[in-house]
């Protein structure tokens, strides 16, 4: 197995995935009280740090020397 970095996207995601299915398993269970406007703000705001992290990775041509100039 190679130990190289980590991708951050991938990264930022499983986090992001990890604490909305927490969130979600919580208000099954009635430890909190998540309406369906907050439980659609946490959706948002899990796609939204999916997206921003994958806008701020770094192109894969850009990291293996190949880009324009």
């Amino acid at each position: 197995m190679s130990r190289g970095r980590a991708d951050r996207v991938s990264l930022t995601a499983g986090v992001a995935l990890v604490l909305l299915g927490t969130v979600l398993c919580l208000d099954q269970l009635d430890l909190i009280g998540l309406g369906m406007g907050l439980a659609a703000a946490a959706i948002c705001a899990a796609a939204g740090a999916i997206l921003v992290a994958s806008g701020l990775a770094p192109d894969e041509r850009e990291e293996e020397g190949e880009g324009d100039g």
